[in-house]
C-alpha cells in the first residue's frame, strides 16, 4: 500500500534523534508566498514506523473474528470473504477491507462503516458490534487479504488462463478502455506475453501497477524519472504554483520531489488548492467495476500478445 514517510513526522522524530537536514518550505499565513525552512529527516535507524506490505496479523483477535464472521458473516460472503452460498459478494478487493488492512489502527475503517448498518445473518445490528468487535473482524479481513498475497505460504498460483481471449480483446478495446492508454505507440503491450512468461505476473500488473520498488516516484538507480510517478501542483491562495512529484500528503503539508531533485514541503494554508496526476489512475478506477471473468478474459488474451 503505500508508505512514504511524512515530513512532518521526519520533524519530530528529529527532535529524538537527529539526521539528514534537508531543505523544505514552511507557509505563512494565507495569501503569502512560501518560505524557506530546514527539516531535519531521520536516521535510517531512527523509529519511523511504516505499514508492512503483508501487514501483522493478531493472531488472537483473528480467532475471536473467526467466530464471528461464522456467526454474522459467512452465509453472504463465504470462509475466505470470497463470497457465500447466500449471494453476498467477494469482499477481498473492496475499499473498505484493503483500507482498512493499509490502516496504522485495525477497525479504523471497518468500524464506521458497520457502525452505518450492514445486514448480519442473526439479524444482529451491524452498529452494536463492540470495539473489540470490529477489531477481531478487521484481524480476521486481513488475514484473507494476506492469504491472497504471493509469498503467502497458502499461496498457491493456479491456471489463470481460463478466459475468453477474444472476449478479452473486445474488453481491452472497448468497455476496459485500456487502448485508451495503451496503443501500438504508447504504452505498447506489445509482447507483454513473452516479457512476462508467467500469466499470473501479467494479472499482477494489470490490477495493481506501480506496485514494487518504483512506486511512488522512487526509481531505480539510473533508471530516470519513473514515469507512474503522481505528481502534484500546489497553489496557495494569491500565491505562486509549486510542481513536483508527490511524496507525500497530510492535513498540514504536501511534499514534493521537484525537477532539481530538492524535497520541498509546502503548508497547506486555508484556500490551497492541490492538483494531483496520477498515471496509473484508470487500473485504480477499473478495480471497482471489472470483474473476475473480465480479469480472466484480459489476462488470456495479453498473454497472447507474444
Amino acid at each position: 500500500m503505500r508508505n512514504v514517510r511524512s515530513l512532518m513526522v521526519a520533524a519530530v522524530v528529529a527532535t529524538l534523534g537527529l539526521g539528514l537536514t534537508v531543505s523544505a518550505r514552511q507557509g505563512p499565513p494565507a495569501g503569502q508566498q512560501p518560505q524557506e525552512i530546514r527539516v531535519t529527516m531521520p536516521r535510517a535507524d531512527g523509529p519511523v514506523v511504516q505499514i508492512p506490505r503483508t501487514p501483522v496479523v493478531d493472531q488472537e483477535a483473528h480467532d475471536r473474528g473467526r467466530a464471528i464472521w461464522a456467526r454474522e458473516c459467512v452465509d453472504c460472503h463465504g470462509t475466505q470473504a470470497r463470497g457465500g452460498d447466500g449471494g453476498g459478494p467477494n469482499i477481498i478487493r473492496t475499499k473498505t477491507v484493503n483500507y482498512d488492512r493499509s490502516a496504522p489502527v485495525a477497525g479504523s475503517v471497518l468500524g464506521p462503516f458497520l457502525k452505518a448498518g450492514h445486514k448480519t445473518q442473526s439479524g444482529t445490528p451491524s452498529a452494536s458490534f463492540s470495539e473489540a468487535d470490529v477489531v477481531a473482524l478487521a484481524h480476521f479481513l486481513r488475514q484473507r487479504v494476506n492469504d491472497t498475497m504471493r509469498g503467502s505460504a497458502v499461496f498457491t498460483v493456479g491456471d489463470i488462463l481460463v478466459g475468453d481471449r477474444a472476449a478479452g480483446e473486445a474488453y481491452f478495446n472497448g468497455a476496459g478502455k485500456c487502448a485508451t492508454c495503451h496503443t501500438a505507440t504508447s504504452k505498447s503491450l506489445a509482447g507483454i506475453g513473452k516479457r512476462f512468461p508467467a500469466p499470473v505476473d501479467i494479472q499482477q500488473r494489470m490490477l495493481f501497477p506501480g506496485s514494487g520498488p518504483q512506486r511512488r516516484g522512487a526509481a531505480a538507480a539510473g533508471a530516470g524519472p519513473n514515469p507512474n510517478a503522481i505528481t502534484a501542483t500546489v497553489t496557495p491562495p494569491g500565491g505562486q504554483s509549486v510542481s513536483g512529484v508527490l511524496l507525500e500528503q497530510s492535513d498540514f503539508f504536501v511534499t514534493l520531489r521537484l525537477a532539481d531533485g530538492r524535497v520541498r514541503a509546502v503548508r497547506k494554508v486555508p484556500g490551497t488548492t492541490v492538483q494531483t496526476v496520477n498515471p496509473l489512475q484508470a487500473h485504480i478506477d477499473l478495480l471497482d467495476v471489472i470483474t473476475d471473468t473480465q480479469i480472466h478474459d484480459l489476462v488470456a488474451y495479453l498473454e497472447s500478445l507474444k
